[in-house]
């Protein structure tokens, strides 16, 4: 199991699980409501693929929804903590802080 996918914007991890869905590969939404257990705590709906021989096609799906290609997805630094994400995060995992700020 892998995660593919986190956004604040939960219509946009919804999207993209219908897409998927559409497409056969078998996925699940966490997080979706944890914030209603962690008030004040930031908890973006995340996009997990079951079966992580399914991970590449659905890595193209996804990229083709967001407008990415793979050369967007090297790995980078949080520009307000500093700390390392992954490259198909779009915010940072630690402190929430935008990915849009990174200047590479």
């Amino acid at each position: 199991m892998k995660m593919l996918f986190s956004s604040p914007q939960s219509a946009e991890v919804g999207l993209l699980k219908d897409l998927l869905d559409k497409a056969g590969i078998p996925c699940e939404v966490r997080n979706e409501n944890a914030y209603s257990n962690f008030p004040g705590a930031a908890f973006y709906p995340e996009l997990w693929i079951l079966n992580d021989d399914d991970f590449a096609k659905a890595s193209q799906i996804r990229d083709t929804l967001c407008g990415t290609s793979s050369e967007n997805l090297d790995s980078w630094v949080c520009p307000a903590c500093g700390e390392k994400s992954e490259g198909q995060f779009s915010s940072c995992w630690k402190c929430g802080a935008d990915r849009s700020a990174d200047t590479k």
